[in-house]
């Protein structure tokens, strides 16, 4: 699943310092498995586009974890 994305040009703007960031891309739960899940693991991974050759995929070394709630709101807070 994607959550965020943003396609950076150069090495000069490589490092991100977001804060209070909105999603890209809507979370969506159909209803089997995210409601009550108390283990949901976010991974950080990234492509570079070489101007030829293979493109690799990197993953960040830490990971964040978090529970869902039980219920969700119908409406905006």
């Amino acid at each position: 699943i994607i959550l965020w994305d943003k396609i950076i040009i150069r090495e000069d703007n490589a490092m991100l310092e977001l804060k209070n960031m909105n999603t890209k891309y809507y979370f969506w739960d159909d209803g089997n498995g995210l409601r009550g899940n108390n283990n949901i693991t976010l991974h950080l991974s990234w492509n570079v586009v070489p101007n030829a050759g293979l493109l690799p995929s990197i993953s960040a070394k830490n990971v964040h974890s978090f529970a869902f709630p039980s219920e969700y709101t119908t409406s905006r807070l």
